[in-house]
């Protein structure tokens, strides 16, 4: 799908149209999403540019390269998509900056995007050129990704409180073994949207660097907001490494804590079978098949063995607490 958004009249109108129908007079951002190679083939032949294929996307993004040429700047990022809606996906979006107009090719739909193109006709004059376009769209990606990273850290700060919490193994909230199981489905899912944020943040810091260092020596206002961008980008990568430091820290507790606990179910089974041993002894001693048993004749002799089994059992359970080892 091709939007094309273009000047008219001093104001900002959007079409959508079909690769072979030419680009409206004055665009200032054409947006593809999942392009088809039909639309990446034919559209360059309506504004005078090359489209770079998928394949060529692909290996951008692998290389890391970005580069200059006929006075446009194609430029790769991975951005993430919208984590609101489940499990977080990402892919590299493609920023071609002309200087009359900006191409962004995508097969996600980030909203950063939709928020800006809001902006855009609803507020045209504060989107006066392809560069500020480009600004306030990685402006608003770097603000999404902060709000991902939140959803990060209180995705944590509760697990914290299900691991740490004092009831966390006495069965007041459920099995321990099923609460565990749930922690560490939720750690995955922080430690995977952690590392894409970690991803994408570090692909807008070379993104952001490359423009500043290929657009700054003739506009000082665009150093100041590459400057801007990149020090929150790179406050953000700093937080995950902490945040990736936090969830290793989590993951090695709840891993502890189930030994814990699979040592203290050990421990009962072990104590049961300590506790039953000697019974069983005294079972099988009058289990011999000798008449010499004077215990066999007596009138309370089954009386005798009953008590003496429960005597055997009650001892070691008696030493066991008296040595704290229950």
């Amino acid at each position: 799908m091709i939007t094309v958004f273009y000047m008219v009249g001093g104001k900002i109108a959007e079409v959508q149209l079909d690769p072979s129908h030419d680009v409206p007079d004055e665009p200032i951002w054409i947006d593809l999403i999942n392009p088809t190679e039909d639309e990446l083939r034919l559209l360059p032949q309506n504004l005078n540019i090359a489209l770079p294929s998928r394949e060529e996307i692909w290996r951008n993004h692998a290389l890391n390269r970005m580069y200059t040429r006929d006075g446009s700047s194609y430029m790769t990022a991975v951005l993430i998509d919208d984590t609101a809606k489940g499990k977080a996906a990402t892919s590299a979006v493609t920023f071609i900056l002309t200087p009359d107009f900006l191409i962004t090719i995508r097969d996600i739909d980030p909203p950063a995007f939709l928020r800006v193109q809001e902006l855009l006709l609803l507020n045209p004059k504060r989107f006066t050129s392809s560069l500020s376009i480009l600004e306030g769209l990685l402006e608003l990606v770097i603000t999404d990704v902060a709000v991902d990273h939140d959803r990060v850290i209180k995705g944590l700060d509760g697990l914290s409180g299900r691991i740490f919490d004092d009831h966390a193994f006495d069965g007041r909230k459920g099995n321990p073994s099923l609460i565990m199981r749930d922690v560490l489905k939720s750690l995955g899912h922080c430690a995977d949207l952690n590392g894409k944020i970690n991803e994408s943040v570090h692909s807008l810091i070379r993104l952001l660097t490359y423009f500043r260092d290929d657009h700054s020596p003739d506009n000082p206002a665009v150093s100041r907001a590459a400057g801007r961008l990149i020090k929150d980008a790179r406050s953000l990568s700093e937080q995950t490494a902490f945040l990736n430091d936090k969830i290793n820290f989590q993951l090695e507790t709840s891993l502890g804590m189930i030994n814990v606990e699979q040592n203290l179910i050990a421990k009962i089974f072990s104590v049961v079978a300590l506790i039953f041993l000697p019974p069983t002894l005294v079972v099988g001693f009058y289990g011999m098949n000798f008449d010499n048993i004077p215990e066999l004749h007596w009138t309370h002799g089954y009386q005798f063995a009953i008590a003496v089994m429960i005597m055997f059992a009650v001892m070691p359970y008696l030493f066991f607490r008296y040595k704290r080892w229950l």
